[in-house]
């Protein structure tokens, strides 16, 4: 439960997109500012962690803004440790946070290997309903030319509609590195 709540916590802290922000000064976070593409937002992130990738389409048929975040701790030990913040376009009353977090958990189980949902539950987001997983699964990488790691990971998703938009916060980690990424 504490987990939870400390997890909570961070995804508030993470954001209040396309929201009037004000920064806390604190010298343990940065703020990131988009005013480019869809969604134009702010949001404030820890500083242990860097922008690593900015992906904005807005062409006719793709639509979207996609922005992701790694911990600079990750380069000196092995690890995952990201944040990444999606957003794109809904034009259906019907896409509602449930709906698009079921996309997503749809999407994860054929993505992500050993994929497993620990827990579903609703949220709020300053006075939006959104919606929440915890899921498992397993990550795969490559250090070397030939060496291929697996790797335990756990993430947290979160999932909302703001106006016309629809977003998604994931925060994904090593099982081994889930509590340093908690307490960031």
């Amino acid at each position: 439960m504490r987990k939870l709540l400390k997890w909570r916590l961070l995804v508030a802290g993470l954001i209040f997109l396309s929201l009037s922000f004000t920064s806390c000064g604190s010298p343990d976070y940065k703020v990131f500012s988009l005013k480019e593409g869809i969604g134009h937002f702010s949001f404030e992130y820890p500083a242990g962690y860097s922008v690593t990738r900015i992906d904005i389409r807005n062409e006719a048929v793709t639509r979207y803004t996609d922005i992701g975040l790694c911990s600079t701790f990750t380069t000196s030990s092995p690890g995952l440790n990201e944040i990444s913040v999606y957003a794109w376009p809904v034009d259906s009353s019907t896409d509602t946070a449930t709906h698009v977090l079921t996309g997503m958990l749809a999407q994860g189980e054929t993505i992500f290997s050993d994929f497993k949902l620990d827990e579903r539950f609703s949220v709020m987001i300053g006075d939006m309903e959104g919606q929440a997983a915890i899921f498992s699964w397993t990550a795969s990488s490559t250090s070397g030319p030939e060496e291929k790691k697996t790797l335990p990971a756990i993430s947290r998703m979160v999932c909302f509609r703001h106006g016309d938009l629809a977003w998604e916060i994931h925060v994904a980690s090593g099982i081994e590195t889930q509590v340093q990424a908690e307490t960031e």
